[in-house]
């Protein structure tokens, strides 16, 4: 495997960790799983330490730092001018997630904006 084909799986995988981290984040600063959606919050509140807002916000913590180990090997490997527009993915990840996981309302002319950061995402990766 080449180290620019590297460089792009390990920044998706990077990207996802990030939008994980931004949910958690969310969760933790708003008081804990109550504003998950309710097949989520179930699931949440069988496990006890997820109850604590600070328990989401040191999992988001740990994440970020992660998603910065990661970043930091995505830049050995990638060009800085291919790297930071690919990982605009994880406003297309946390679109989704927050859809999902908080049930928030993400209206067309986002999803329109979200289809436009996809076709950026990909032409950048094509011209590698």
């Amino acid at each position: 495997m080449s180290p620019k084909v590297a460089g792009i799986l390990i920044l998706l995988l990077a990207t996802a960790v990030e939008c994980v981290a931004q949910m958690a984040l969310k969760v933790g600063s708003s008081g804990g799983p109550r504003i998950l959606s309710p097949r989520y919050r179930g699931l949440a509140n069988r496990f006890r330490i997820s109850a604590r807002a600070v328990s989401w916000t040191a999992l988001g913590v740990l994440f970020f730092i992660l998603q910065i180990f990661m970043w930091t090997w995505v830049l050995q490997r990638l060009d800085v001018s291919v790297a930071f527009p690919m990982g605009s993915l994880c406003f297309v990840g946390v679109a989704l997630l927050s859809k999902i996981f908080l049930g928030e309302a993400v209206g067309q002319l986002r999803w329109f904006g979200v289809f436009f950061i996809l076709i950026g995402t990909v032409l950048v990766a094509l011209a590698t």
